[in-house]
């Protein structure tokens, strides 16, 4: 059994093919559109459809995963600071134009849980992950679970605010 993966940045969109052991069979990279959901949702779309081709078994879903605030149903992307998305529905849109279930995760929950299964935490009960790029993001696994927060963004480290008035975050506030 195979699955696909997508990361969305603001720069790049990067897609793959893994087995059921984590080993990445193909992958593919391709310009993000950040600033044109409509673009962004057809771009994915694209993208997924190429995975595809270059699969030789069945595909039994599809991850995507996102920097930006994620609801607790993993359906809607709320807010995502260096992407152009306000409360946008991304799980369904995608849903209706391919033919794999889909899961969307907050980016920096996905790579940590990946860690946790096939990296550096295997084995752990619990785990943190701090995520540096374009944000600083993170990732909370307690009892053998990843905690995603009442709302669904309970491992946002990033917004947590550090200095008093500080700098404005992309998130809208100042001293993330």
């Amino acid at each position: 059994m195979l699955a696909i993966g997508i990361d969305i940045g603001g720069t790049k969109i990067l897609g793959a093919l893994v087995d059921e052991n984590g080993n990445i069979l193909f992958e593919e990279r391709v310009a993000s559109p950040a600033q044109d959901p409509d673009k962004m949702v057809e771009v994915v779309v694209a993208l997924i459809k190429s995975i595809t081709e270059e699969a030789t078994e069945v595909i039994v879903g599809v991850g995507v995963a996102a920097a930006g605030f994620i609801d607790a149903d993993q359906s809607t992307i709320l807010y995502a600071p260096n992407l152009n998305w306000r409360n946008e529905p991304l799980r369904e849109r995608l849903q209706a134009l391919i033919p794999h279930p889909v899961v969307i995760e907050n980016d920096a929950n996905a790579a940590g849980w990946a860690e946790y299964k096939f990296g550096a935490g295997r084995g752990a009960k619990d785990m943190v992950m701090l995520t540096l790029g374009t944000g600083v993001g993170g990732a909370v696994i307690a009892d053998y679970k990843l905690r995603r927060g009442g709302f669904g963004i309970g491992g946002e480290l990033g917004h947590v605010k550090v200095v008093q008035d500080g700098k404005q975050c992309g998130c809208g506030r100042k001293g993330c």
